[in-house]
């Protein structure tokens, strides 16, 4: 593995403890109580700060990759092959890498505090976040960065063909041209 790998699985790492940290960290329904005057009073929790940083770490991650492997469409550096494997890896990197960022981000908004009370059936309601969602990200943020760094191997190895021509030099090997 080179640097560029190191660092994206580095920054996968941090983005996928923060993500779960974030899950144990978020607001409970049993740690929310309701005011005398029909508010919803929420304690303080650092979900919203552990699922902004994983956020973070997994875009930066993202644009390392981006750079480190340039345009895929325009260098055709591997063989069409491997091509075609990174375009898969590709793709599947760029999906994780949405649910991913829409998950955690969707969990921090929604964890945050709110006032609002919901009232259904004459009982109180304070809403909490379901429990699975920073969980959720966390997958896939790991899942992101593992296609993201076999995406950069896939594009950026080099295929059977240019091991053999290694020590070529560019030279056509055939009969000499003058006689010995």
């Amino acid at each position: 593995m080179d640097k560029t790998s190191i660092i994206v699985c580095l920054l996968g790492i941090i983005s996928v403890v923060t993500g779960f940290a974030a899950e144990f960290k978020r607001v409970k329904a049993s740690d929310v109580t309701l005011d005398v005057d029909g508010r919803c009073s929420y304690p303080y929790s650092p979900a919203l700060v552990l699922s902004m940083s994983s956020a973070a770490t997994l875009l930066i991650a993202k644009i390392i990759i981006n750079v480190a492997t340039g345009c895929f469409c325009c260098k055709p550096r591997t063989a069409p092959s491997n091509r075609a494997n990174a375009l898969c890896f590709y793709i599947v990197f760029w999906i994780a890498f949405i649910i991913a960022i829409g998950l955690l981000l969707t969990g921090a908004k929604l964890n945050e505090r709110h006032d609002d009370v919901v009232v259904r059936n004459g009982y109180y309601y304070c809403y909490v976040i379901k429990p699975g969602v920073f969980a959720g990200g966390a997958v896939l943020t790991g899942l992101s960065c593992i296609f993201g760094v076999i995406y950069y191997q896939t594009l950026n190895s080099k295929g059977k063909d240019a091991d053999n021509a290694q020590n070529q030099g560019g030279i056509a090997m055939a009969n000499p041209q003058f006689p010995v």
